[in-house]
């Protein structure tokens, strides 16, 4: 259905109640390699702070100072603390009260009150997963046969050399799929006919978020397969 891509109301559902609940990818473990370095995720409206609080524990809490809602950081940094640039409100890396500007203009809350909300974060492969849902699936059982599949790549073993991001205008859903398929090689990508087997690819979906698409690069493609090499 076309609406499905260009709808504004089914767009602000999938905000609600799909981006909420499941397990997506927020950085590398390797972009936050010592303690207190963090990063900015951000997701439909909503920002976090990813942040390594401990040489074995990375945690996500949402990037909004609970004084006025200033967002506490705005992009990879070091930091010793969490500080809001505007008033100072200052929280420790685990989310816990550090300190508060007069704190005696503020009688009515309790340490607890200050607490930092966080979503849950999980590791796989050296990405760091984050779901806002605390009643989740694990990410083990979201990630379903998928981790088989990488063993014997490691994915925990390489780094990230390099990051490109784009901003695209256009609805998720359309920039997700323009990837998902080899059908488009043999008029957007011609030039890799020759050893691209695009019209031989297979599709396999494997669980409930797991698919596959397995295009074989070193052969030719059908559509030039008598005159590759020529």
């Amino acid at each position: 259905r076309a609406d499905r891509y260009t709808s504004r109301e089914f767009f602000e559902l999938e905000a609600a109640r799909m981006w909420t609940r499941v397990w997506q990818m927020a950085c590398r473990e390797e972009d936050i390699p010592s303690v207190g370095d963090a990063t900015v995720y951000e997701i439909v409206g909503k920002s976090f702070v990813v942040v390594r609080t401990a040489p074995d524990r990375i945690r996500a809490f949402y990037n909004s100072c609970l004084h006025r809602g200033r967002k506490l950081l705005l992009g990879p940094a070091h930091v010793e603390n969490l500080r809001c640039p505007f008033h100072g409100f200052t929280w420790n890396l685990d989310g816990s009260a550090k300190s508060v500007p007069c704190r005696w203009d503020f009688p009515q809350l309790s340490d607890d009150d200050l607490k930092l909300p966080e979503a849950r974060v999980e590791t796989w492969g050296g990405f760091v997963f984050l779901n806002m849902d605390s009643a989740a699936p694990p990410l083990a059982d979201y990630l379903g046969v998928l981790p088989q599949h990488f063993a014997r790549w490691q994915p925990e073993q390489r780094w990230k050399a390099a990051h490109v991001g784009k901003v695209i205008p256009c609805n998720w859903k359309v920039a997700q799929e323009a990837f998902m398929e080899s059908y488009h090689v043999i008029a957007t990508h011609p030039q890799i006919l020759e050893f691209c087997a695009d019209a031989n690819a297979r599709y396999d979906i494997l669980g409930a978020h797991v698919n596959r698409n397995l295009t074989a690069f070193g052969a030719p493609s059908p559509h030039v397969a008598g005159r590759a090499g020529d």
